[in-house]
């Protein structure tokens, strides 16, 4: 039992890596520490494929090192297509008879061998249905589990939990926004690869899935549409950010210095204008593509849960990671989804420590998500 010491949430993403440290101070949670780095210093999103153990480790030593995190113990998150989130029903039974029922359970729910996997599982209540138990049930496949695990042991701390990145996130939000059991609402961890989407209702999550389209999608869309280097192609992103909900093709907005030095270069070396009217057309329209299946991901998923007929309706979404901070992405997803869409800021609940680089912070706020669920943990 780890007790009241402080944790480490390490958040191990595919493009960075985050070190957060918290403390509570009387009622007010503080930032006492935090830490970034990139995954591929020298390298562009998609340039690069997988990233190796040795990269990540190399990337959370340089965040906890610049972010003079002092903790011994961390926590970290896993997610993706290796980690199955199942919503079961199960007759209502002891506990230790529940235990032994779900590993056979799970063989119908998961695409992998029972020994490939660990299992875990949080019973949410009685099912509507008589005598009947709502069961979250959770595999990761062993092989991510252990891969993680050795990359904490090999920073010198003490692995204390391995958590699920969209119930990280779910957690961070429980603290900031501390709902009703009345209320429900969607929640989007919008990263560089991979999207987590949660529906919260009742004070737990019922409703979990991870979808492959994020942040590096738009990049990859905008290089291969207009034609430019990766890296460009997410400078590109981060200045014109999603089209406009009322006038995304209108062209009223001035055109950004850096959009007017890349349409340069780019008519230089073509001998003129792309046949798609430039390269802002052609970044708008590549951004809105990808943006078009992410709202249908959405909007399918909300769906899928309001269909469950619990007669319960999302009121509300609440948006974080590194691509929520796209300029216009708010207006755009509030428009598409008829939706009331807050992107949470958790410096809003959340003081800054003396310690830690408030403009890096700052800079940073959208992407802290998991790390802090993670380190909310052991936290007080």
């Amino acid at each position: 039992m780890i007790g009241s010491k402080s944790v480490i949430g390490l958040d191990i993403g595919s493009d960075s890596v985050k070190a957060v440290q918290l403390r509570r101070r009387g009622n007010t949670l503080e930032l006492e520490r935090f830490g970034v780095a990139p995954i591929h210093p020298n390298g562009s999103p998609g340039e690069v494929g997988g990233a190796s153990r040795e990269l990540k480790i190399a990337a959370a030593r340089r965040a906890i090192a610049d972010g003079k995190c002092t903790a011994k113990y961390a926590a970290t998150a896993v997610g993706g297509e290796a980690v199955i989130v199942r919503y079961i029903q199960l007759p209502e039974m002891p506990e230790a008879d529940l235990r032994n029922a779900l590993r056979w359970e799970a063989e119908e729910y998961i695409p992998y061998h029972i020994d490939e996997v660990n299992i875990d599982s949080v019973v949410l209540g009685r099912s509507a249905e008589p005598g009947k138990l709502d069961v979250l049930l959770v595999c990761a496949k062993k092989d991510m589990i252990n891969d993680h695990v050795a990359i904490v042991r090999s920073l010198g701390l003490t692995p204390l939990i391995v958590d699920v990145d969209s119930f990280a996130f779910m957690n961070y939000f429980e603290e900031l926004y501390k709902p009703s059991p009345d209320r429900c609402m969607a929640l989007a961890n919008i990263g560089a690869e991979v999207t987590s989407i949660n529906i919260y209702v009742g004070g737990t999550s019922r409703f979990s899935r991870d979808i492959s389209i994020a942040g590096n999608a738009i990049t990859v869309a905008i290089s291969q549409k207009a034609g430019l280097p990766m890296a460009k192609a997410e400078e590109v992103k981060r200045q014109t950010g999603a089209p406009l909900p009322e006038s995304a093709d209108a062209g009223a907005e001035e055109e950004s210095s850096l959009i007017s030095s890349i349409r340069g270069t780019v008519e230089k070396m073509t001998g003129g204008v792309d046949s798609g009217g430039g390269l802002e057309s052609a970044s708008t329209k590549a951004t809105r593509n990808v943006l078009t299946n992410l709202v249908t991901e959405l909007r399918r998923s909300i769906q899928y849960f309001e269909n469950q007929g619990r007669g319960v309706t999302v009121q509300r979404l609440y948006v974080g990671g590194g691509t929520a901070r796209m300029p216009n992405l708010q207006a755009y997803l509030a428009q598409e989804l008829q939706l009331e869409v807050e992107v949470i800021d958790p410096f809003s609940r959340i003081a800054i420590g003396s310690g830690v680089n408030e403009t890096l912070a700052r800079a940073n706020a959208e992407n802290l998500g998991v790390g802090i669920g993670l380190a909310l943990r052991k936290v007080g």
